[in-house]
């Protein structure tokens, strides 16, 4: 009995020296993380990273760069591995846009998507996300993993892994899928505070004018204008009687489930759908719009527009198809 109790009073002050050695615990760095966003709140940002994409059999590589003026203006610039900028998501007090540089487009819409979808990108949303309750956390050295259930799950996103450094800074955050292989990862470069934006940063009009933006983004969009077929998923089938023009492409899906495939170069100009929700494609921002008959999904390739629409198809499934156009060249 004497050695039973020399045994477990050996133990409690072993688990007294850890504790007192100042090894955080969930507790002690959920509220730091707190702390954290809140300190965040009164400060701006900049970010850099590095975005692969697992589609398939094909990875694709994205830059991505982020700028944050507190307390909700940001904007998120999405370029090739060469950080050649194609295409811009801005929010300002006037709203949300997407911005295509080199083609002089802007859409401009509604909704919160920096709640609902912009946490991969977005720092502040990130620490948000992961001092929840339902988050699992792990130490290793002189990082902190995070793993987040995506909610609601989509048939290739499963949940969320956020990996932060000692300073709580990010390194990585990952989207995983069922068998928790990352389907998307995203790998920092480069994160800063305290950064001061000229007035001019988030004025979407500006950026489709700035002709050194607009030069950096043209490589990708000087190719030669030709169709690009979708995947024939969920029972449908290409038919026989695609239309094609110089300019234009019409690609009609039809059986089990039926969908239209338009492709077109776009015109300059600004586009308003104040119903529109945006859709984020993982490098390739697209604007959802619809109601109880038709769904329509929008979005900018190659410099070349795509809209996708279906009468029985719900979002999940519209944005497989449109995944499945992505790093296509056309023919």
């Amino acid at each position: 009995m004497r050695k039973v109790t020399t045994v477990v009073l050996a133990l409690g002050l072993m688990s007294g020296v850890v504790a007192g050695c100042g090894i955080p615990t969930g507790q002690s760095v959920n509220q730091k993380i707190q702390t954290h966003a809140q300190q965040l709140d009164e400060k701006n940002y900049q970010s850099e990273a590095m975005m692969t994409v697992q589609m398939d059999d094909n990875n694709q590589t994205y830059y991505v760069k982020v700028s944050y003026e507190s307390p909700e203006v940001y904007k998120i610039e999405l370029g090739n591995q060469d950080k050649q900028i194609h295409q811009i998501i801005v929010h300002n007090q006037n709203g949300m846009f997407i911005v295509s540089p080199s083609l002089g487009k802007v859409f401009r819409f509604n909704g919160n998507w920096a709640q609902n979808q912009g946490q991969i990108y977005l720092y502040d949303q990130l620490l948000k996300q992961i001092s929840s309750k339902d988050v699992k956390m792990t130490r290793s050295g002189g990082t902190y993993q995070f793993t987040v259930p995506v909610t609601p799950a989509s048939d290739t996103i499963s949940s969320q892994q956020v990996v932060l450094n000692k300073d709580l800074n990010p390194t990585s955050v990952s989207l995983l899928d069922k068998d928790g292989k990352a389907a998307v990862s995203l790998k920092y470069t480069s994160f800063k505070t305290g950064v001061q934006f000229q007035a001019n940063a988030f004025n979407p009009q500006s950026m489709v004018t700035d002709k050194e933006t607009a030069k950096t983004t043209m490589t990708g969009d000087e190719q030669s204008f030709g169709s690009i077929e979708a995947k024939a998923m969920y029972g449908a089938k290409l038919t026989s009687s695609k239309q094609m023009s110089e300019t234009s492409a019409l690609l009609r899906y039809t059986g089990a489930h039926n969908y239209l495939l338009q492709e077109w170069r776009p015109t300059q100009g600004a586009s308003a759908t104040p119903d529109g929700q945006l859709v984020n494609m993982y490098g390739v921002p697209a604007m959802y719009s619809g109601n109880d008959q038709v769904g329509s999904l929008t979005w900018i390739d190659n410099g070349v527009e795509f809209s996708l629409t279906s009468n029985d198809l719900n979002l999940d499934q519209l944005e497989n198809v449109a995944l499945s156009t992505l790093g296509q060249i056309g023919k």
